[in-house]
């Protein structure tokens, strides 16, 4: 027999395939759908923590530089002043995305809280998938672009990319190495006609360079062979050996986790740095991230209204949520710390092209 007290999951829902939902409880459904937004969008901001930062910020100005010489003067001089080198304004989109639900008056006399809880599932996933697709537009897409700020002031905002020698000012390395803003460049492709070991190398050194530590190599799953095959390679792969086994005389130490997604986790390193998957890169494609870098490489950006972030129900009224007739998303992704990150296009020789299939190049 169902209870109809306390406090029911999306799971509960699912298993109520036969009773009706005006029986089971409208409030009911509606608190166990809410709880589940909740949880979903609780865990998006989670998972963009290594390559995102969130905030309600339009723009911010990138590219300054604190630096200066130290002059010798004598015991009653003073030096001169010295100014720092400017940086400039970068601004980050905001796109608002909306699914309807069709919960009709006769859909909702007939519906049971295993088929709204299933029609849950699908605004989920839509919502995952736009999401991920937005984020790999942003860092993948090699040209800036204008965007009016609908959601904003209105204002014509200029989206820039990862660096791309566009002559913008880029900040100077805390040892002082400057870099040359017209030629500069983090969209790359390999050296010679194949993937070699030394492009990575390359991929790799284009982040550390400016002063980042903790970098990161993020790939699609579908290239862990790609760099396990290749000649010279740095990659050791992670192994699923059981640790610590007496005699055992090969495999690594560290282990994979069997029960984690293939297409996001730890796979192996290269060269003492982590390589992990994520299911946003395009395969071909290698991403090197310093994910302790101060300027994240993208910036998430919300609404400056709380109650219009995340994935969340529109219901004409507030008391009868599921009167709804759309689900609805703000999305925002723009590039910050444009030295941050780097990425290499496995499959072109000198030159960089954008993955195919990319939801928007501007």
């Amino acid at each position: 027999m169902t209870k109809y007290t306390g406090t029911y999951s999306l799971e509960d829902l699912l298993a109520q395939r036969f009773v009706p939902a005006s029986q089971f409880g409208f409030d009911n459904i509606a608190r166990a759908i809410q709880a589940h937004l909740d949880w979903l969008n609780a865990q998006v901001a989670d998972q963009i923590g290594m390559i995102a930062e969130t905030t309600s910020d339009v723009r911010r100005v990138y590219g300054a530089s604190e630096e200066g010489e130290m002059n010798e003067v004598d015991e009653l001089g003073v030096a001169r002043t010295q100014k720092d080198t400017q940086g400039e304004e970068i601004d980050f989109p905001l796109r608002k995305f909306s699914r309807s639900t069709g919960w009709t008056a006769d859909f909702m006399a007939r519906a049971t809280p295993a088929d709204l809880a299933t029609k849950v599932l699908g605004f989920q996933t839509a919502y995952v998938t736009r999401f991920r697709n937005e984020l790999k537009a942003a860092l993948f897409g090699k040209a800036n672009y204008s965007f009016v700020d609908k959601f904003g002031d209105g204002t014509t905002l200029a989206v820039k990319r990862l660096l791309n020698a566009d002559g913008m000012a880029i900040p100077n390395a805390p040892d002082g190495t400057a870099f040359a803003k017209a030629t500069h460049q983090h969209y790359m492709g390999t050296a010679g006609a194949a993937l070699a070991y030394t492009d990575i190398d390359a991929l790799i050194a284009n982040v550390t360079e400016h002063g980042l530590t903790n970098v990161q190599l993020v790939i699609n799953q579908a290239n862990v062979s790609t760099l396990a095959g290749l000649s010279n390679t740095k990659f050791t792969a992670l192994t699923l050996g059981v640790v610590a086994v007496p005699g055992r005389t090969s495999g690594t130490v560290e282990t994979q986790v069997v029960t984690e997604d293939p297409a996001n986790k730890l796979v192996g390193y290269w060269a003492g740095y982590p390589v992990i998957t994520r299911s946003w890169v395009p395969s071909g494609y290698y991403l090197a991230n310093a994910v302790d870098a101060p300027m994240k490489p993208i910036v998430h950006r919300i609404d400056k209204f709380t109650a219009l972030n995340g994935l969340r129900l529109v219901a004409d009224f507030n008391a009868h949520p599921l009167s709804a007739q759309t689900y609805e998303a703000e999305i925002g992704f723009g590039v910050w710390g444009r030295h941050s990150a780097a990425i290499l296009d496995g499959g072109t020789q000198t030159t960089y092209a954008n993955p195919l299939g990319l939801v928007r190049t501007r």
